[in-house]
């Protein structure tokens, strides 16, 4: 029983992590559509990907395009030049999810 009490705080963890990692997914599959949608051949081809960093009870996601090869269009996808483009949300989808993923990480952390 008590080794059982101690690994709580662990599963709980492992909980949280996993509901970062969804609504990370989720970014990352929202964002990837947006840019399938475009008339820009070249930003069809923007790959993102996502990072999770862990440290101790923090959980990150960092979501964001690959580097090099048709990746480095991002910019011009999400913010455009002083000659238009940005036409691609980026920032918009986190916010989309950021509720969501909130809620499920407050269940998987109250899980007892």
């Amino acid at each position: 029983m008590a080794k059982g009490l101690a690994a709580v705080p662990l599963r709980n963890q492992a909980l949280v992590a996993a509901a970062v990692k969804h609504g990370a997914q989720n970014i990352k599959e929202s964002v990837s559509e947006d840019l399938q949608s475009s008339g820009n051949h070249a930003f069809r081809r923007i790959r993102i990907r996502y990072d999770m960093k862990e440290r101790g009870p923090v959980v990150e996601a960092d979501i964001g395009p690959e580097q090099g090869g048709a990746s480095s269009l991002a910019n011009i996808a999400f913010f455009g030049t002083s000659r238009g483009g940005g036409h691609h949300r980026f920032y918009e989808h986190g916010a989309d999810e950021l509720e969501p993923t909130a809620r499920y990480v407050r269940e998987a952390a109250s899980k007892l």
